[in-house]
């Protein structure tokens, strides 16, 4: 359990987030102050995705033994404060992989063309769905999620039109090996 994780589960007490009157300005000051505490954005929203997973469960959990008390209502108003944080720090996060998982201009220059080269096979093959071209198409406007992350992408896009019954399973083996050749490193990690 990291830092977060503890300081999250620590602040949903009566003693954290909930202490005294749990109003709507209650509330949402006492959630500011703990989430000054943290410099990166993708910490806050780390902490407040577990918080919000705790208030939902904490809320399950006393509905099975309570008959009206109000905590139900409070915790409605708890989840309402932490969506809105989450939607304020999202308008202005954007994530960026690591250095070394980002993918250098000769590679998605690469990858760009075999994408094309891809939509030019499955035309000569008669596959017209334009799902699959809609798809293919949108991996390229993805490059910026890294290369671990775009192969996951990728990876589920071809599960997908895979379940759709779109694409038969060989031909997207053949599409993913295509595409990962090269980046067998990344694609291990995946698995």
């Amino acid at each position: 359990m990291n830092i977060v994780e503890k300081e999250a589960i620590k602040f949903n007490s009566n003693r954290g987030f909930y202490k005294g009157i749990d109003t709507l300005e209650n509330l949402k000051s006492n959630l500011s102050s703990k989430l000054y505490e943290f410099n990166r954005d993708r910490d806050k929203l780390d902490f407040l995705k577990i918080l919000r997973t705790k208030t939902v469960e904490d809320k399950i959990e006393h509905a099975k033994n309570c008959s009206g008390c109000g905590y139900d209502e409070s915790r409605e108003v708890a989840l309402f404060v932490i969506d809105q944080e989450v939607d304020d720090i999202n308008r202005f996060y954007s994530f960026e992989p690591k250095p070394e998982d980002e993918f250098s201009v000769a590679e998605e220059s690469e990858l760009h063309t075999k994408l094309n080269d891809i939509i030019s096979k499955l035309e000569q093959q008669g596959f017209g769905q334009q799902i699959i071209f809609e798809e293919i198409e949108d991996l390229k406007n993805h490059f910026n999620l890294g290369k671990k992350n775009w192969f996951q992408l990728l990876k589920g896009k071809v599960v997908d039109l895979t379940i759709k019954k779109v694409l038969d399973k060989t031909i997207v083996s053949e599409i993913y090996n295509h595409l990962s050749e090269g980046f067998e490193q990344v694609t291990k990690m995946i698995g």
